[in-house]
């Protein structure tokens, strides 16, 4: 392979986020910050114990039926519900570097697979005329989408699964014309609102976002609501962050970290009459 070659880099990263890094993995970021796909690719493989990319698709077929057998109407609870089963029969490597690193990953390309199944999942369960089948067919598209691809292809890959739903709802193909654009349209839509967030790769705030983001196409564009938790629900309310040795932390508004500080701002502005 080589000298491993790397491109340090720090921009756009909190520092709590970096100091965690250190803390939870025993390495600098910089450790992954290989601008080289395959490299890139054998060092993280290597760091979490495996001996070749890709073991995580032996968990797909599972991960496909714990989807299939959930009944939540809300895309936001039952995409917390799915992760935290699957949790419960994913196998990492046996020999990881870093000890947190033992259970399930908490970023990874499964996630591209899952969104955009949860979302029809959401729409056949709250009595929308989706199937089994199309489920089954947002996840096996979405299960395409390589790893890694909003670094290395500048396009985040829950991102994408959101294009994955719309054209499944739609019906689209390379074929058609105005189903296709929407696919494209909406898919860029929350390309940007991911962007805006920063930081480095958290798999989680992306499907949390994407999820959202593929709510208000539902109801917009095809007239298919679903419910959400409210605002007030939504901040901090993600349980994964503390296995997250990328979580941007105060950066997010899902962290439970922001809520406990909006909690103090507003006990300080009270105590200040």
């Amino acid at each position: 392979m080589g000298d491993v070659r790397r491109n340090p880099s720090t921009a756009g990263i909190h520092k709590l986020t970096l100091a965690r890094f250190k803390t939870l993995m025993g390495v600098d970021i910089s450790y992954f910050q290989i601008p080289w796909y395959r490299e890139y690719r054998a060092t993280k493989v290597g760091f979490r114990g495996s001996k070749k990319p890709g073991r995580w698709r032996n968990h797909l077929p599972k991960v496909l039926e714990v989807i299939l057998a959930r009944k939540e109407k809300d895309p936001v609870v039952l995409f917390e519900n799915v992760m935290r089963e699957i949790e419960k029969f994913w196998h990492p490597a046996p020999n990881p570097r870093a000890p947190i690193l033992r259970k399930m990953p908490m970023n990874g390309p499964w996630h591209h697979a899952i969104v955009p199944a949860v979302l029809i999942t959401a729409l056949r369960n709250n009595g929308y005329p989706f199937t089994d089948e199309q489920i089954s067919e947002a996840f096996q598209r979405g299960s395409m989408i390589p790893e890694g691809s909003c670094g290395f292809l500048g396009a985040c890959g829950t991102a994408i699964g959101l294009g994955v739903a719309v054209s499944v709802v739609s019906g689209a193909t390379p074929c058609h014309g105005e189903e296709g654009s929407l696919a494209l349209k909406y898919t860029g839509e929350v390309m940007v609102e991911l962007a805006k967030e920063g930081g480095p790769r958290c798999s989680k705030l992306s499907s949390y976002l994407t999820i959202l983001h593929a709510v208000r196409v539902f109801k917009e564009e095809f007239g298919y609501e679903l419910p959400v938790p409210s605002p007030e629900e939504l901040q901090g309310r993600c349980p994964f962050w503390t296995r997250n040795p990328t979580c941007h932390l105060i950066k997010c508004r899902f962290n439970p970290l922001t809520r406990r500080m909006a909690r103090k701002k507003g006990e300080q502005k009270l105590a200040g009459g």
